[in-house]
């Protein structure tokens, strides 16, 4: 199991690789783009652990190149993030955008508008519907990411059978649906796992609290969770600690969980035993492949590849000595 889960690591330095090489040498590019002053805007949906933590990684690699970066956050809210695109565009007159899309359909005539001003418009995380303006794209990759939860519901269920309440994120998100749809694919047909009840959350924790307290009173027999974002445990575990299930590995009372993130909630859970793995996304790459693209993008070279998707790495009870420190949360 363990010269598996290796894999995405190799995949990471490849896509890393790739790229590099794609921007045609970045510290040459890096030199050239420099003479220019370069300033990058930087679009996110919304700030939470996760959202630090890649805001962390493209500072971290925009001041090594010597950038400049101007953060937005919209809150959530799409209007409020074309808005804030169109005045880094239009009114700071920044050299290239970074986003990450609250909507990945509505974002498109933010990227038309980076277009019409010659402005290279990169996206990480979050995949956006029409990829054609989009000068470089590195996100995880959700459906693979669903499937390695999936592989944990299997293995645990060869000892009991689950009955599984699965969380669902927001439905505008491609990370939402690819986790559902990954998660759900690898689940089908399999003897000792049924899926009893899914609770939409849209990415609210709210809605998560009050749909998983929901199900755990309607069904006491539910005795595993999936969890598509460690942003969502907290609410996860208030709801199970109200029904008087929040309980240690090795419990007659605990409830299998896996979560997806790798953020600290999810580390720290895993630590105490109160989960049993979490599929980690490596954000840090986001952060250095997509200043990499604005490196070659500003300097007038095309990024190749032009999309690049990072599978996850599973953390979990008996690897976690040894994988925890590749790990963003853990290691923060």
């Amino acid at each position: 199991m363990r010269k598996r889960r290796a894999v995405p690591i190799v995949a990471v330095l490849a896509a890393a690789t790739s790229v590099a090489a794609g921007c045609s040498s970045s510290a040459k590019a890096g030199s050239a783009a420099g003479a220019k002053s370069v300033t990058i805007g930087v679009s996110f949906d919304l700030l939470n652990a996760t959202r630090t933590a890649e805001k962390n990684a493209i500072q971290q690699a925009a001041t090594a190149a010597g950038y400049k970066v101007v953060f937005d956050v919209a809150d959530s809210d799409a209007q409020k993030q074309a808005s804030q695109i169109q005045d880094l565009i239009q009114t700071q007159h920044v050299s290239a955008i970074i986003a990450i899309a609250q909507d990945g359909q509505q974002i498109s005539s933010s990227i038309s508008l980076a277009k019409a001003h010659d402005v290279p418009f990169i996206t990480i995380d979050r995949s956006v519907a029409d990829q054609s303006d989009v000068a470089f794209q590195i996100t995880g990759n959700p459906t693979a990411d669903g499937k390695l939860a999936a592989t944990q519901f299997l293995a645990a269920a060869g000892k009991t059978p689950l009955k599984v309440l699965e969380l669902v994120g927001g439905l505008t998100d491609q990370n939402a649906i690819g986790r559902r749809d990954g998660f759900n694919q690898a689940l089908s047909g399999a003897a000792n796992v049924s899926i009893v009840s899914q609770v939409p959350t849209d990415w609210d924790p709210t809605q998560a609290l009050d749909g998983t307290s929901n199900a755990l009173q309607k069904d006491p027999s539910i005795n595993a969770i999936f969890i598509p974002s460690d942003f969502l445990l907290p609410s996860v575990e208030s709801a199970l600690t109200s029904a008087g299930r929040l309980a240690p590995i090795g419990d007659p009372k605990h409830v299998f969980i896996v979560t997806i993130d790798g953020d600290q909630n999810g580390c720290k859970a895993i630590n105490n035993k109160d989960i049993d793995a979490d599929v980690a996304t490596l954000v840090g790459e986001f952060g250095k492949q997509a200043i990499a693209a604005v490196t070659a993008s500003v300097a007038g070279k095309a990024v190749a590849p032009k999309a690049v998707t990072i599978p996850g790495l599973t953390l979990d009870q008996a690897d976690y000595g040894t994988t925890s420190a590749q790990v963003w949360g853990c290691a923060s």
